[in-house]
């Protein structure tokens, strides 16, 4: 066979000669790289990327297993909390003073039951809802009916809402 080859290539001329030497030199290297590297890298590529995406969805499996673990458990009740006692009116009005919105104030009453409805106008809604946040720890009330109307710009609104005392308070 290489005798064959040999003479294939003797009877060729100089310049045939150095092209088919070119041929061998150059193109089969660029086949086999075009052929057999890039689609390994590619593939590699591939694997890099599913790995961390299976890393990415490991990680988020083990915080959910961190939430799950810290819920109770089903069946047993968790220990309530010390009810405050209700501060009445004059003890709300401090606290509307203490986050800013007394001057919000429209309607301030009390209702049958121990009870205190409340009208604030024109009153920021990050404002009132932090308020509205602590007032059960705080102050003994719960939060048991609220109205929200949108106000004349934005995150400003008009609010009613009634408090109730908390059970075991009174």
């Amino acid at each position: 066979m290489i005798a064959a080859l040999a003479r294939n290539l003797a009877a060729r001329s100089p310049r045939e000669r150095l092209l088919i030497a070119a041929l061998a030199i150059l193109v089969v290297p660029l086949a086999l790289w075009f052929l057999a590297v890039v689609p390994l890298m590619e593939q590699r590529a591939q694997a890099r990327s599913a790995l961390a995406e299976a890393q990415a969805t490991r990680a988020w499996y083990l915080a959910r297993q961190d939430d799950i673990a810290a819920l109770p458990v089903p069946g047993t009740v968790a220990a309530p909390a010390a009810a405050v006692a209700p501060v009445g009116l004059g003890g709300i009005e401090a606290r509307l003073i203490d986050a800013g919105l007394r001057d919000q104030v429209g309607v301030l009453t009390n209702v049958q039951g121990g009870s205190v409805t409340l009208a604030l106008d024109t009153v920021g809604f990050g404002d009132l809802m932090a308020w509205i946040d602590g007032i059960e720890a705080e102050a003994g009330y719960r939060l048991s009916a609220l109205r929200l109307v949108r106000g004349t710009g934005p995150g400003v609104v008009d609010a009613e809402l009634r408090l109730d005392p908390q059970e075991g308070g009174l």
